[in-house]
């Protein structure tokens, strides 16, 4: 029970009780110890709070004052007498308000742990706490103004049980208010990692509260040195960092928001901050938005790495907070923010803020977004000259995107968003075409069309170089798979023959499921990339294209419309047949080839082959195929020349190659027509890397 007599406070109680245990509640709470200064930054706070309260109840006619007075280790008087006080270190620091001080409703508050007083400035009620978790007490002695009369209060927060101690009110013979908290001498590990120097404290404050000194919202602080020597804080930021702070606005339905980009060389990653009542509300990667702003950047004066930290402020974010302090009273997104329609009334979300913010800081960050892109678009050519010069020319018609690319891909997710860019230029390019076709209806001007045309054909024109440029780097690629398919690999062997035939022409698929870019015959000859396919791998009975009942395979057959010397009049629909091309395959290095046997002679393979084209009845689609004695063959058969295939090649009287490296023979009979060429695989690949030669160099591929 308390008893005011004479505006002297009697305590009968001595003390208020808590029903919370201090100790155990300090024990637990986390603190890393190289957060030293946060029960520094805490009081600084509380004092903030208190003098914004004590300008609205109009109890102080300026922005306040704070006072910081720094208490190193070392005898009373010795600092007045030294020249280097900030070598010695920090045992205490003494907080000094002029706020509205502890009357009953902060004194109140402040005997309740987790207290929602101040919850809609964002306060925790865990302050105190974090005080003790790195000091060994909270010496507080506060004057406050209550119906017209000065009091004081003054008590002892300490790591106990109960906590108070020495608790006392009385009227006071000053008449002003303000609060003096004495963060009473430091404890371990937290001694240790304070830092020494005034300046450094002094900076570190400024950096804790860089959102009311931006917004120079904050009051006049001034801390000391027991040798008599201060800092004021706020020239301390005109002069170091006012400068480097980069600032812009915007207006979304007649509310203003501003935008402030500092240096962090302490954060984890570049943020932009939703804010409210200069704290922090909602924080959000900035990666997410601005892929170049993935790393930390170097700055060059200090040689050290740093993150911006982007600052959001508004009135309207200041009043929107929700109670929680998560979030604001304004949806993410609008129902029709996406259309193209124009909203009749704007509205507020935080979507559209964040667009903003995005493009405010694309401009205050130019120059350096320019230095990132261009030292990633420098990383990334090398990969893409070598690798992928069919993106080559969006450097030039797609740089901004190429330049927006995120840092750090590797080749295939490289790959990926280079493919990306291009198909949405395809898709433009598409609709330019169609928009032409539209327009050319109302444009009266043949100059006007003609300036639309050519930007369109020049586009196009584009598009086809980047197609054939993908085309010749896929050669360059099969070429190379083959080659390594013919080598022996971990095992001493080699791949078996159908990794091998699915190089050139994909097995076990019928014209119906076979597209012209899964097949490599160009490998072969040029000619044959005009062919049309019949079958590959399977059953005579089986290829809807022949109607033959035999169950000898043939590993391909492919019909050409017109003999090689007039393959450049193709046409798909013509019958009769007047050639086929039959091609087979055999496993590299293969040397089990046995002279007349059905099975193991390719030679009398291929010209089974021949007889069963020619002797069955052969339809497609219910219309006889035309395959007479008459009708020519061409014929391949890839195969290593080892000595038992020599031997077959002897036997049929096969005559060498101009190059020495492969054999050919002409055989006409009365029962068919058929030249038939025997290529190693060495040859196949001499000769597509002779004929792909002159495509390779001038993409700078490797030869």
């Amino acid at each position: 029970m308390e008893y005011k007599i004479g505006y002297i406070l009697i305590n009968l109680a001595i003390m208020p009780k808590t029903s919370t245990n201090v100790r155990n509640r300090v024990n637990k709470l986390h603190l890393p110890k190289t957060k030293s200064l946060y029960p520094l930054f805490e009081v600084i706070s509380n004092s903030i709070h208190a003098i914004e309260e004590a300008k609205k109840e109009k109890l102080i006619k300026d922005n306040g004052k704070i006072e910081i007075n720094i208490l190193r280790i070392g005898k009373e008087g010795i600092f007045e007498e030294i020249s280097n006080t900030d070598d010695y270190p920090i045992d205490s620091f003494e907080i000094i308000d002029n706020g509205i001080g502890l009357n009953e409703d902060n004194y109140n508050s402040f005997q309740e742990f987790d207290s929602e007083y101040k919850i809609e400035i964002g306060g925790k009620g865990i302050g105190r706490l974090v005080c003790l978790k790195a000091f060994s007490a909270l010496i507080i002695n506060s004057c406050y103004l209550d119906k017209d009369k000065y009091w004081t209060r003054s008590f002892e927060f300490k790591k106990t049980i109960e906590g108070y101690s020495n608790y006392n009110e009385e009227l006071s013979n000053d008449n002003r208010i303000g609060t003096n908290v004495l963060l009473k001498s430091y404890v371990s590990p937290y001694k240790e990692n304070v830092p020494k120097s005034i300046t450094d404290v002094s900076r570190e404050i400024i950096k804790h509260f860089q959102l009311y000194f931006i917004q120079e919202k904050q009051p006049t602080i001034i801390i000391k040195n027991q040798d008599g020597f201060h800092r004021n804080l706020t020239k301390i930021f005109n002069s170091e960092f006012k400068s480097k702070i980069l600032s812009d606005s915007f207006i979304i339905a007649e509310e203003k928001f501003n935008i402030h980009i500092s240096k962090s060389f302490s954060a984890q990653s570049h943020k932009v901050n939703y804010c409210a009542n200069e704290r922090i509300v909602r924080s959000e990667g900035l990666s997410k938005h601005l892929v170049d702003l993935k790393y930390s950047i170097l700055d060059s004066l200090r040689n050290e790495k740093f993150y911006y930290q982007v600052f959001v402020v508004s009135d309207l974010l200041d009043t929107s907070v929700n109670d929680a302090r998560t979030s604001f009273n304004f949806p993410d997104k609008s129902e029709n923010e996406d259309s193209e329609q124009i909203e009749v009334i704007e509205e507020v979300t935080l979507s559209k803020i964040r667009k903003k913010t995005i493009n405010c800081i694309e401009n205050l960050l130019s120059e350096t977004l320019a230095v990132i892109r261009a030292e990633k678009v420098e990383r990334y050519r090398p990969i893409i000259d070598n690798k992928f010069p069919n993106y080559t020319n969006l450097f030039k018609y797609k740089k901004e995107k190429v330049e927006r690319l995120p840092v750090g891909l590797n080749e295939n997710e490289l790959d990926i968003k280079l493919y990306e860019i291009e198909a949405q230029w395809r898709k433009e390019i598409k609709q330019e075409g169609a928009d032409l076709l539209t327009k050319k209806k109302d444009i009266t001007e043949l100059e006007d069309y003609k300036e639309l045309y050519e930007k369109y054909v020049t586009n196009l024109n584009e598009v086809g170089k980047s197609d054939l440029a993908r085309y010749v780097v896929h050669r360059r690629s099969v070429i190379d798979l083959l080659e390594k398919l013919i080598e022996l690999n971990d095992d001493d062997k080699f791949a078996n023959e159908d990794l091998v035939h699915s190089l050139f022409f994909p097995i076990r698929e019928t014209d119906d499921s076979i597209f012209s870019e899964k097949q490599n015959l160009w490998l072969l000859d040029e000619r044959l990339t005009f062919n049309k396919f019949l079958a590959s791998d399977k059953l005579f009975k089986q290829i809807e294209n022949l109607g033959s009942d035999s169950k000898e395979r043939m590993d391909l057959i492919i019909k050409k419309e017109e003999v090689f010397d007039k393959a450049v009049l193709f046409s798909e629909n013509k019958i009769p047949f007047e050639s086929f091309t039959i091609v087979e395959f055999k496993r590299p290095e293969r040397n089990d080839y046995v002279y007349g046997n059905p099975k193991n002679d390719p030679i009398a393979q291929v010209r089974r082959y021949i007889r069963e084209t020619i002797d069955g009845e052969t339809k497609k689609r219910g219309k006889k195929i035309q395959a007479s004695f008459n009708t020519p063959f061409y014929c391949y058969v890839v195969a290593d020349i080892t000595s038992s295939l020599e031997y077959i090649l002897d036997e049929e009287s096969f005559i060498n190659t101009p190059d020495g490296l492969g054999y050919f023979r002409i055989y006409d009979t009365n029962n068919y027509k058929a030249y038939i060429e025997v290529l190693p695989f060495s040859k196949v690949l001499k000769d597509s890397k002779e004929r792909n030669r002159v495509l390779f160099e001038r993409l700078n591929l490797p030869q």
